[in-house]
């Protein structure tokens, strides 16, 4: 009967649960959509309790469906956004998440004010309506009775570990990014003094190693899941850092560098010292790695595989994730749709999106692709930058599966790209990491059996495809830099309509 290692990867849209054992072999999964995702403007929040049901669910189901001896269990989910508890450890409000727009404000005021350079310099990233730091202090200004409440800032994996454990705890990936000093690993209250927030630091669980953060399943989450009580769970890296490791990313010989197109976009290298980068942008994020020496530095972006359900809104057409053609045309789009602004390679709350080129003649299917070859020049920006020259990508999410676009990906990237359509990469890498930490496989077994085969190799075309991918390139770059100064004086329109009573 062979040992299990239980994954849960608990996502924006969609929470996941997969079994495998300990060669890497996928035995099961379950999913179900996320019930707990509340949307209402620029408030982005989630159910805590309803989060941690669907995560209890999907590991029931899983756990039916596969026979073996369980023996470890590690959770990892979204990585930004403020779960918040009270003094009796109970959720105190709606979880506020990664896409909430509320704090876009307070990042612009600090932003005009430079007042972001003390903590870009310790944490390596400059905060985001995303950071939970901004959060709280949103929380501190416009809710002031419900941010005296909350005793402890979780994230949402933090959360489900202390639902499955009983035990509050943190690792550094997830936390140092926002609170912490990238070289020494450590929380510094540069943040919270610049930012002029009461409490921060003495909000967080304490931070172990990552191999640490791990204890055993509680008798409740025992029945709720179908695992044995005790069973060692990990808190894993965040999602994100998940992913690119089951990409490969620091494990296959030549995988320096991933891509992953989800809800959001996410453009990722290993690196040995991001300090060398010639260039990066403020939201850029640098993250301990998980298996061991170096760093993962990445773009996160908010604006991914969504931007086609935004589309989709504007031109009633409804955009398949894979088996589409390619419908060149002067279409330029600015895929930023998203109400918290852009993170990364573009960083400003005020981030607006746009369509040049646009006439009488225009088709819904020209649009469509235009996102495409929008979300493919992104990778690029954020790879330059990187500098990771034109070495393999690895890609994953569910654009991973439009062979297309991955075509175009690329051509716009002159990068040969290595795709994985399995959509698993998430639970792949958390697997991978429970593995080395729970019972010390190497980081070649893990290349060898955990990672695998990518489905096929793409290479750049030649010819007049590439020529207009790089003249479009080219063209859009130009664009956004043109276009950029003006943001912000769009966003202040934009918030003067309900002053004059339009709605």
């Amino acid at each position: 009967m062979s040992d299990l290692i239980f994954c849960l990867d608990s996502g924006t849209t969609t929470v996941k649960a997969a079994a495998f054992d300990l060669e890497g072999r996928f035995l099961a999964v379950a999913q179900r959509p996320n019930s707990a995702l509340r949307r209402s403007g620029s408030f982005v929040e989630q159910d805590m309790d309803a989060s941690r049901d669907d995560a209890a669910r999907v590991l029931a189901e899983c756990a039916a469906k596969v026979e073996g001896k369980p023996a470890g269990l590690i959770v990892t989910a979204q990585g930004d956004g403020t779960w918040p508890l009270d003094a009796d450890r109970r959720p105190a409000g709606l979880a506020i998440t990664w896409l909430d727009g509320r704090a876009r404000d307070l990042v612009a005021a600090h932003t005009r004010r430079g007042t972001f350079k003390p903590i870009e310099d310790v944490t390596f990233s400059r905060p985001t309506a995303a950071s939970q730091s901004m959060q709280l202090l949103w929380l501190a200004r416009n809710e002031p009775e419900r941010f005296e409440r909350i005793r402890f800032a979780l994230r949402l994996k933090e959360w489900l570990f202390f639902c499955f454990t009983g035990e509050l705890k943190a690792e550094p990936s997830a936390l140092l990014p926002t609170w912490g000093d990238w070289r020494s690993h450590s929380p510094s209250p540069v943040v919270e003094s610049t930012l002029g927030l009461s409490r921060g630091i003495a909000l967080l669980p304490e931070m172990l190693p990552i191999g640490s953060t791990r204890s055993g399943l509680s008798t409740e989450a025992a029945k709720a899941t179908g695992l044995p009580a005790g069973l060692p769970v990990l808190l894993g890296p965040g999602d994100v850092q998940s992913t690119l490791i089951g990409l490969g990313l620091g494990l296959v010989p030549g995988i320096e560098r991933c891509s992953i197109f989800g809800t959001s976009a996410i453009h990722g290298r290993h690196m040995a010292d991001p300090g060398q980068m010639l260039e990066r942008p403020a939201g850029a994020m640098v993250q301990p790695f998980a298996l061991g020496d170096g760093y993962v530095s990445f773009h996160p972006s908010f604006n991914g595989a969504s931007l086609f359900e935004h589309l989709r809104h504007l031109t009633g057409r409804t955009s398949q994730s894979n088996g589409v053609s390619p419908a060149y045309s002067g279409l330029v789009l600015q895929p930023f749709l998203e109400p918290s602004g852009e993170r990364a390679p573009y960083t400003t709350p005020h981030a607006r999106g746009a369509l040049f080129g646009l006439t009488a003649a225009t088709t819904p299917a020209e649009i469509d692709w235009a996102g495409r070859e929008a979300l493919a020049f992104v990778a690029r920006r954020s790879h330059e930058m990187m500098q990771g020259g034109h070495a393999s990508i690895a890609l994953g999410g569910g654009l991973a599966a439009d062979r297309a676009f991955a075509q175009f990906l690329a051509t716009a990237t002159r990068s040969p790209v290595l795709r994985a359509t399995d959509g698993q990469a998430g639970l792949k890498g958390a697997g991978a990491i429970a593995a080395f930490h729970l019972f010390g496989l190497s980081r070649e077994a893990l290349a060898n059996t955990w990672v695998g085969a990518y489905d096929e190799r793409i290479d750049p075309e030649a010819g007049p495809v590439a020529d207009y991918a790089e003249r479009k390139y080219a063209l859009f770059v130009h664009l956004i830099d043109a276009v950029l100064p003006h943001w912000e004086a769009l966003a202040e329109i934009e918030a003067t309509k309900t002053e004059i009573g339009l709605t």
